[in-house]
């Protein structure tokens, strides 16, 4: 059963009036919905945080497509489930939209009944996608990271960081390719108030790189968003593959 008050959707579509409907109707059904009308847009609201539950996603946007906004999402390890909903119905444009990461499909027009229960689906199969991957095990710069362990271990050998730090590194596995913002950081790491200024965030981001792979920004996996934050790219899920 999903808990549809608890669920975020983004939606991505430059029709104002199929976004407005769509906003109005899965509101309706209890979910808590934002829109975006282009693609630049919606990937910078699918690579922040707090991170959404289901992206429900137009492959012909203005400012960036649907496609390259999926490639994109899916290079920086964002792995929100993808509903795309377009008028692109062709076997070639289904293709192209599983081969880069889209979770489902639904061709314009559709019913309201079946798009509510592709949506309830994909979301049954996150919930339980993410009690597993709280639990995964993942590689990045250099590292290996089993967060139900939690442990970090470099070539087989422990690397030693203080209780911050792993949590610092859990969480941005965690939110792997999703931007979080000094201000998430102090309040679901530090437990601090998000009004508190502190730099000590920053000397425990240099501490982690100092034991990652990578000697400048452009290598580096926690990558700096200037103002904003860090975002982690690179991690790879290991113990899927390995079962």
């Amino acid at each position: 059963m999903v808990e549809r008050s608890d669920n975020r959707l983004l939606i991505v579509e430059d029709d104002e009036e199929m976004s407005t409907g769509l906003q109005l109707f899965l509101e309706s059904e209890g979910y808590d919905v934002t829109l975006a009308a282009d693609g630049e847009t919606g990937q910078n609201f699918a690579m922040s945080l707090p991170g959404y539950d289901l992206i429900i996603l137009d492959a012909n946007l203005p400012e960036r497509s649907g496609f390259d906004m999926l490639r994109e999402a899916r290079s920086e390890g964002v792995d929100t489930p993808v509903l795309m909903l377009t008028g692109l119905g062709s076997h070639e444009h289904k293709m192209r939209g599983f081969r880069l990461g889209a979770d489902d499909y639904l061709t314009k027009p559709f019913s309201t009944e079946e798009l509510l229960a592709r949506v309830d689906a994909l979301l049954r199969r996150q919930s339980q996608s993410a009690e597993n991957a709280s639990k995964g095990v993942f590689e990045v710069g250099g590292l290996t990271v089993d967060l139900a362990a939690q442990r970090v271990q470099r070539g087989g050998e422990p690397v030693d960081l203080t209780d911050l730090e792993y949590r610092l590194l859990a969480y941005l596995v965690q939110h792997r390719g999703r931007t979080a913002t000094r201000e998430q950081i102090l309040r679901d790491v530090w437990k601090l108030p998000s009004n508190v200024e502190t730099r000590t965030i920053d000397r425990h981001v240099n501490a982690l790189r100092d034991v990652m792979d990578g000697d400048d920004e452009e290598s580096w996996a926690i990558q700096s968003v200037y103002g904003i934050g860090y975002k982690l790219i690179g991690a790879k899920r290991v113990d899927e593959e390995e079962a």
